[in-house]
């Protein structure tokens, strides 16, 4: 090792301590060590003797500056010349590490490459003080033996710009400890490490101090990386590092409303429908295979959850055993296979261990959740195989009134099936022994289909009108729940009492949530609100976190995109409203300090949250699980609003999510003009955005029809198909080292998707709760219109705002038409904009299969929260929701400065004559302009806000209405626009107050309800 100390700005004390330091390492560890202050040693052949190199506090300060001593003409000694810097940048280049310690990142502002090396530069440091560092890496050398908190008393770094996501993060800061002079933010990371420009890059913030080289712990911590950055000890530094993940389409078509995803050992992908499909992927061929269908018709679709949760059983490679749970009718559908129009029909019974009967309680309105098991064939499962183990009763909610009823499966090693049974429907009852709403089963699945109840479960057997298998109840809303495979502890994730995002971490059985614990009060075996860094709050969130899986680390494990170790015990959980990915981690062990101002924690306490994946956009992630090949699989249910939940376009689909590194494997990506039609059908294919960065060569071999035989090997061809059937067109791509990706298109071959509009209501358009909305919609199908009316019967709608009635043909028209009764409550409660999705499936053909044709629109209250905007933006980067008790949810729109403003898409202004805005007269006042469009679009209408020292009402919160532009309203009666709210002041200037805050608008006039569609 070379241990350079020139150029740095320590003490003489901590130099020769940090020098004195390694030189015992390495006499411990077997290493040289040669130490110098002199620049000159910076020579390639000198360099070139060692393995890396430490800059013990030091920085390469440009020629003439530095600690050197003063002569007449200047500094000698210590300053790094072009050459000094030209060398140390190819030792680098030929593989060299480098360790940087402490101030080693406060020096070279002027050398951009030397920061990159770094991967951050000092800004400002704090007074030496205490603070904990949280160990984010427990599998990297330099962090395997440190404590997950390590209290710590030193200057901390503030960085010009934050590195996360340009290096891996090994350890950070933990921000919330309170260290004065400290720049706020989630996330202030303290070590890292980076394969950089052909070299390894290894950073600790730690070393400013002669203590830090008599500290144990520090030692260890320098020790691992030296020894990483020399090359002598493996370790990952890509874990958190952009780019290090690359994410693989598997099915971007024939998916509709995806709600669940499970892998087999073979890598065969099972991807649940809400609307009772299961699809089978295989990534070999890359066909997608609908395995089995539950037969729901629309109406049961339209008016339960339909399947919600899908687990393969332990054995599933021997037994291929697999669980659907699903709420249904009282007068169950029969299932069938997933050859569309065939199957032998199958009668339902409860078995011996059911809950509850056939006969539903009152309020039940006639619905059950199942839990059923299934055998599966390759593709295909058999209906007839189906063993029924429970069925239970619920109370389903009135629309838009509560949690959604849902539901989750999840298997622990020692073989034991969880069951969730969905939100609490009807809160007074929730938490009774008998009550299984809100609550998670336990039992333990047997081989002739029935179950037992294992031992430790919330209730004794045998207690009088008590459920056994309940092993946790009183959950609000627990939509998706995670069994850690190491520890079996529960983890779920929703939305709180108090509205904010919530983390449950459950270690036995108990009872938890609504009604026995809100805030941050924890009862019995559930903590509630973990008391970890974050507290289980995100802020304003658009929904609820949701919880994904728990890595299973497995050393054995030879693919070469396995997830890397640094996620071993790690929960991911994502939220499908935003689309991020974050991992959360524990404490591992109880921990006290020294310090008074830090509390004790205990083992299993929320240690740390970030964000994964931040570099991939989401539209809606609907389920997460890790397969065989430590990959991640996730379904994607499309855009929030749009068209796309027919997988034809918006992104809907099953990825897969490798760990690359800083290598890649080539993309394969398949496109085409069209995916079906009638016979023969001519395809244009696109191999657009496959292969590797420019410049790697791949070669391409296309097989259109499934036979296995290469038809093709342009980037780019076309194809005819002359039979009517169902294809997959399967693209492989091929790099210059002979790793492969592969993608599939599904073709239609003699039937055409039908083609779904919405009359009426308006996208975008303005209701108010309790209303009724007149429901109008348009299909055309080229083959079921051609002799026969529209089925109305064959339209789904589903809608977050309220129940849709019956639909019934239009005279006259290809269409059919309704209402939705929207939910009665609140106004306030209710803001916010709400999807409406509307599905028509057709009939097919002999040998074709149905096809789904959906679009979707979005309404709002005529009550709007102003923080429920769709983006903000302007010259001074927009407005911040801050949190205000006062106001109407508890926050408002603060820091609006001139020529901030927020849009709202999609808005419908047909019915609205105006618009009452609820403002804060409390800075210098201005004008809230609204406009189409765009920012400087046309104007509709304006109001003026007074200044605090102008306004009567001083801080209240008063309401100011602006009338609309007719005009502007009859422009938007088709269909949706952006409306941009623009706050101006030109009297504002950057010493100046900010112009006001505001809490909420109300859109008057009848919108789109009754009386709107009279006229």
């Amino acid at each position: 090792m070379l241990v350079y100390s020139g150029g740095t700005h320590a003490s003489p004390d901590t130099v020769r301590a940090g020098v004195d330091a390694v030189r015992g390492l390495g006499a411990l560890n077997g290493f040289g060590v040669e130490a110098t202050d002199d620049p000159d040693v910076f020579d390639d052949d000198r360099l070139a003797r060692f393995h890396a190199i430490v800059f013990n506090g030091a920085a390469p300060s440009p020629q003439g500056q530095g600690q050197g001593q003063e002569q007449e003409g200047g500094w000698e000694g210590t300053g790094f010349d072009a050459q000094a810097r030209a060398a140390l940048r190819t030792y680098i280049r030929a593989g060299g590490g480098w360790v940087g310690l402490h101030g080693a990142a406060a020096g070279a502002h002027d050398w951009d490459w030397y920061e990159g090396l770094v991967g951050a530069a000092v800004d400002r440091a704090t007074p030496v003080q205490t603070g904990r560092v949280e160990v984010l890496d427990h599998a990297h050398p330099s962090t395997v033996t440190l404590p997950d908190l390590w209290e710590r008393t030193e200057e901390w770094y503030n960085w010009r710009t934050d590195p996360v996501g340009t290096v891996h993060t090994l350890a950070g800061i933990r921000v919330r400890d309170g260290i004065a002079g400290l720049d706020e933010g989630a996330h202030h990371p303290w070590s890292w490490c980076q394969d950089y420009d052909g070299g390894r890059s290894w950073f600790t913030a730690g070393g400013g101090a002669a203590q830090d080289f008599r500290d144990g712990a520090f030692l260890s911590h320098l020790l691992g990386g030296i020894q990483w950055a020399a090359g002598a000890i493996p370790g990952d530094c890509t874990a958190t590092r952009s780019g290090s993940f690359q994410r693989t389409p598997l099915a971007t078509s024939g998916l509709t409303d995806v709600v669940d995803v499970a892998v087999a050992s073979d890598r065969r992908v099972f991807v649940a429908q809400r609307t009772g499909q299961l699809k089978v992927v295989d990534q070999r061929t890359m066909k997608v295979s609908t395995a089995l269908d539950l037969a729901y018709t629309p109406g049961v679709v339209g008016r339960t959850d339909g399947l919600t949760g899908l687990a393969l059983d332990p054995d599933f490679a021997e037994n291929n055993w697999l669980y659907l749970l699903r709420s249904e009718s009282r007068h169950a559908e029969t299932p069938r296979s997933g050859t569309p129009r065939s199957g032998t029909p199958h009668v339902e019974t409860p078995r011996s261990g059911s809950l509850g009967s056939d006969t539903p309680s009152p309020g039940t309105a006639g619905h059950r959740l199942a839990l059923s098991r299934f055998t599966a064939d390759g593709d295909t499962v058999d209906p007839a195989s189906e063993k029924r183990l429970l069925t239970l009763p619920v109370r389903r909610p009135t629309a838009g009134s509560g949690p959604p009823l849902s539901g989750s499966l999840a298997f622990d090693r020692a073989g034991r099936l969880y069951v969730g049974t969905g939100g609490l429907g009807v809160p007074p009852a929730s938490g009774a022994p008998d009550d299984a709403q809100g609550s998670v089963l336990r039992i333990t699945p047997q081989d002739d289909g029935t179950y037992t109840v294992p031992e430790g479960n919330l209730l004794d057997r045998g207690t009088a009108a008590a459920r056994p298998e309940i092993y946790a109840t009183g959950l609000r809303a627990p939509y998706r729940f995670t069994v850690d495979p190491a520890s079996g502890t529960l983890l779920a994730a929703g939305t709180g009492a108090d509205g904010a995002a919530e983390y449950v971490r459950i270690t036995e059985a108990g009872r938890a949530g609504l009604p026995y614990c809100s805030g941050s009060t924890s009862r019995g075996a559930a903590d509630c609100a973990p008391r970890g860094n974050g507290a289980g709050t995100t802020g304003s969130a658009a929904g609820p976190p949701v919880s994904g899986p728990v890595y299973d680390y497995d050393p054995a494990n030879l693919y070469r995109t396995t997830f890397p170790q640094y996620f071993a015990g790690k929960w991911l959980t994502y939220d499908p409203a935003g689309g991020r990915f974050t991992a959360l981690s524990f404490q591992r062990t109880d921990q006290s300090f020294s310090d008074p101002r830090f509390a004790p924690v205990e083992a299993g306490e929320l240690h740390s949250v970030t964000g994964v994946f931040e570099d991939m956009k989401w539209q809606r992630p609907a389920a997460a699980a890790f397969g065989p090949d430590g990959a991640l699989y996730v379904v994607d249910s499309g855009p929030v609003s749009g068209s796309g939940l027919d997988g034809g376009t918006g992104g809907a689909g099953l990825f897969r999510i490798d760990h690359v590194g800083d290598g890649r494997l080539p993309g394969a990506a398949v496109d085409a003009d069209r995916d079906n039609g009638p016979a023969p059908l001519t395809v244009s294919f696109t191999g657009a955005g496959s292969g590797l960065p420019p410049g790697v060569p791949v070669t391409y071999a296309w097989d259109f029809d499934g036979d296995g035989a290469t038809d093709s090997t342009e980037a780019n061809p076309s194809y005819t198909y002359r039979s009517a059937g169902q294809f997959t067109a399967r693209l492989t791509v091929t790099g210059p080292e002979g790793t492969t990706a592969m993608a599939g298109q599904e073709i239609t071959v003699g039937n055409t998707r039908p083609r779904i509009t919405v009359r009426r209501p308006q996208d975008g358009g303005f209701f108010r709760p309790g209303e009724a909305l007149a429901l109008t919609v348009d299909v055309a199908d080229a083959e079921d219109g051609k002799d026969t009316r529209i089925d109305c019967s064959r339209i789904v709608v589903r809608s977050q705002a309220g129940a849709s009635g019956a639909l019934r043909p239009l005279p006259g028209s290809p269409g059919c038409r309704g209402s939705i009764a929207m939910a009665a409550g609140d106004e306030a409660s209710r803001s916010g904009s709400r999807r409406v999705t509307v599905q028509y499936t057709d009939k097919g053909a002999p040998g074709v299969p149905e096809l789904t044709g959906s679009t979707s629109l979005t309404l709002r209250p005529a009550f709007q929260e102003a923080e429920l905007f769709t983006s903000t933006g302007g010259a001074h980067g927009g407005v911040v929701t801050g949190s205000r008790p006062a106001a109407s949810g508890g926050r408002a729109l603060t820091e609006i400065e001139d020529g901030d403003w927020i849009a709202l898409d999609p808005v419908n202004l047909r019915g609205i004559r105006s618009v009452t805005v609820g403002a804060t007269p409390c800075g210098t006042g201005g004008t809230i302009e609204f406009r189409a469009g765009s920012p400087d679009g046309r104007l509709l209408g304006s109001l003026a806000v007074p200044g605090a020292e102008d306004a009567a009402a001083g801080r209240a919160t008063v309401g100011r209405t602006a009338a609309l532009s007719p005009a502007g309203a009859l422009k938007s009666r088709s269909g949706g626009m952006t409306l941009y709210v623009v706050f101006t002041s030109p009297a504002w200037s950057s010493e100046k107050p900010d112009l006001f805050t505001v809490d909420w608008l109300r859109f008057d006039g009848p919108g789109i309800g009754k009386a709107a569609a009279a006229r």
